[in-house]
């Protein structure tokens, strides 16, 4: 992920450039940086992740939103807009200046760990949502292998890891109290090497 230019741009000239682009951007403090296209089992993992997510909520008292990758998060902190690959919501959406395409109010995140963003998701995109006041949850899918990891905050700048790395295992997850089977999420991915 690179700068489109050497100039940096207001908030309004990027959501003004986004509004018109076929192509995702996310934007960090005057930046633009261009997203690559996601590939077919990138794109088949995140909409499994969707679709366990609001089956394993339906049960709920509580009303929980889940939203897929064509949603915007915004960061104040870091003057940041970034795309997540599936967000859950809990009761109603807040809108960065009333933009039904910007949230600022995550409570769960998932990203899908492609080889070129696993160590921005698993690190700099981690901690640009840990400023989020509502952030509680940030679960990592790999796409090679069955992996999940499940980061839930327990204190201010404390999170606790669980994670399951097999196909006949489940990953709770405690912002939502629910439990997701591994094969719901990796349903149709064949992988090129023997899992673990």
């Amino acid at each position: 992920m690179t700068a489109t230019a050497e100039r940096l741009y207001s908030i309004e000239e990027y959501l003004a450039m986004e509004d018109q682009n076929l192509e995702k951007s996310e934007y960090h403090n005057g930046e633009i940086i261009p997203m690559a296209g996601a590939k077919a089992i990138h794109n088949l993992i995140a909409a499994n992740a969707v679709t366990a997510l609001n089956i394993a909520l339906d049960a709920k008292i509580d009303t929980y939103l889940v939203l897929n990758s064509d949603t915007k998060i915004q960061v104040p902190a870091l003057r940041s807009f970034l795309y997540p690959d599936a967000v859950v919501v809990c009761e109603a959406f807040a809108f960065y200046n009333n933009r039904e395409d910007i949230i600022t109010n995550p409570l769960l995140i998932v990203e899908v760990l492609s080889p070129g963003t696993a160590q921005y998701d698993r690190g700099k995109k981690f901690d640009y949502y840990k400023t989020l006041p509502s952030f509680q949850e940030y679960v990592l899918i790999q796409q090679q292998l069955p992996m999940v990891t499940a980061s839930y905050k327990i204190a201010e700048r404390t999170w606790q890891d669980t994670g399951a790395d097999s196909l006949d295992q489940t990953v709770y997850l405690r912002s939502l109290d629910i439990t997701l089977d591994l094969k719901r999420l990796y349903k149709g991915v064949t992988f090129r090497t023997a899992p673990i």
